[in-house]
């Protein structure tokens, strides 16, 4: 049985992927201006056809960091919160299977800032 398999996405697409993700959370400037969003970073994992996207951001006890995984197939995102220390990294929460619908949702309820008015 022949089975069709998907061209892997390069890095100009893996841009346009983050950047999508990015403005599916309201975008860069509102990300910057509600919760002091820095440090847009995105990485490109072609072997396994996913996108990683993640930015820093302020006023949040419990988190410092997030990082939005698009699985290409079947299409659907992964989120995870990190609390970045001086020295250290911590996972605090991750969720799977999110669709992007739900993406705001679901920054607003585990970080308790909120991404509009």
């Amino acid at each position: 049985m022949y089975r069709y398999k998907t061209p892997q996405m390069n890095n100009e697409q893996a841009l346009q992927t983050a950047e999508t993700i990015f403005q599916q959370l309201g975008g860069k400037r509102k990300l910057t201006f509600m919760v002091g969003a820095n440090n847009f970073q995105f990485h490109n994992r072609p072997e396994v056809e996913q996108v990683d996207a993640s930015f820093k951001f302020k006023m949040c006890r419990t988190a410092n960091l997030v990082k939005v995984t698009y699985h290409r197939c079947p299409d659907v995102y992964t989120v995870k919160f990190f609390k970045l220390g001086k020295v250290s990294i911590k996972e605090v929460s991750k969720f799977e299977n999110i669709y992007f619908d739900q993406l705001i949702e679901l920054f607003e309820k585990e970080t308790g800032l909120y991404l509009h008015f």
